[in-house]
């Protein structure tokens, strides 16, 4: 299979691209040139091309080579449209949305056939990106899927934090025993998703035809509340964490210009989701526990202070 992966050198794009070498698929990586952290993790014979996806130009010279799949790790709607009118023939399409465009949720736990509510204007753009495609499979038999991420976590970026940022001082709270404060109980749930399997999950629904058309939810088997993930990531370090929960109107005051409303208000808003569509249909099986994926986080994020 050859797979052209716009926006690869990312951090999710950099695990779509290792799961797809990993599985003997010949790999093309699209990128503007811009963001080369995750470089040294590749494999230093993949094959790079720079071009803008968002200039009709780029995308026709990028495409002069065919491609039986083509994966966006950030779409947009200017990039989609040069993909069709510019692109030409190719096999499959494959995009990453998010599973925060249903909040909040009208039941739990949450599948793929609930609205997009655009919580608090949030996620707007996610939903016209996947109604686009998902409408142009439908009118025009243009074949493509659309992966929807929980909460990421894993090694490469900062864990989520007890005011639903990810600021660098959250572990070093943890770790000086800090008190956290955290919005309304705590009870909030969450279902974290691993980076390692939502790269693997492009793979799954590229090699699987029935996904054609088709969202799926990808994350961790199981949800936790807040105050079971701040326990956990405090246990990682031995250690134990205090909470002082607070409504969220009073932390906006407490934190007034240095916490994100939206996020803060996500934070405590449910996500729990049902990943059995990706599980029967992909064959999607996390690698590893929630858990294990927030302890994971947490440890390597402490390991990034020492630096």
């Amino acid at each position: 299979m050859k797979a052209l992966v716009f926006g690869g050198t990312g951090w999710v794009g950099h695990h779509i691209v290792g799961a797809f070498c990993r599985a003997g698929h010949d790999v093309t990586v699209c990128t503007r040139g811009q963001y080369k952290r995750y470089l040294d993790e590749m494999p230093s014979d993949i094959l790079m091309v720079e071009a803008d996806k968002n200039q009709p130009s780029s995308v026709a010279r990028v495409f002069e080579n065919p491609y039986d799949v083509v994966i966006d790790s950030v779409p947009s709607l200017e990039s989609i449209r040069n993909i069709v009118e510019h692109a030409g023939s190719f096999g499959r399409y494959i995009h990453c949305s998010s599973t925060g465009g249903y909040a909040p949720l009208p039941r739990i736990p949450g599948d793929e056939t609930m609205p997009y509510s655009h919580f608090m204007g949030g996620w707007e753009q996610k939903s016209q990106v996947d109604e686009l495609v998902l409408g142009l499979w439908a009118r025009q038999k243009f074949a493509a899927t659309v992966i929807r991420p929980s909460y990421i976590t894993g090694p490469g970026l900062l864990p989520l934090d007890n005011l639903g940022g990810r600021r660098q001082d959250f572990i070093s709270d943890i770790l000086s025993n800090v008190t956290l404060d955290l919005p309304n109980d705590g009870q909030s749930l969450l279902q974290p998703n691993h980076v390692q399997d939502l790269g693997k999950s492009f793979l799954l629904a590229a090699q699987e035809p029935k996904s054609i058309g088709q969202a799926y939810n990808i994350c961790l088997t199981k949800a936790v509340t807040l105050n079971r993930y701040l326990q956990i990531t405090a246990e990682a370090f031995d250690r134990e964490v205090s909470i002082n929960y607070m409504p969220i109107d009073e932390i906006l005051e407490k934190y007034t210009g240095s916490v994100d409303v939206i996020g803060l208000h996500f934070l405590a808003t449910h996500m729990c989701f049902d990943i059995s569509k990706a599980v029967n249909e992909l064959g999607y099986q996390p690698h590893c526990t929630t858990e294990d994926a927030i302890a994971e986080t947490a440890r390597w994020a402490a390991l990034q202070i020492k630096k």
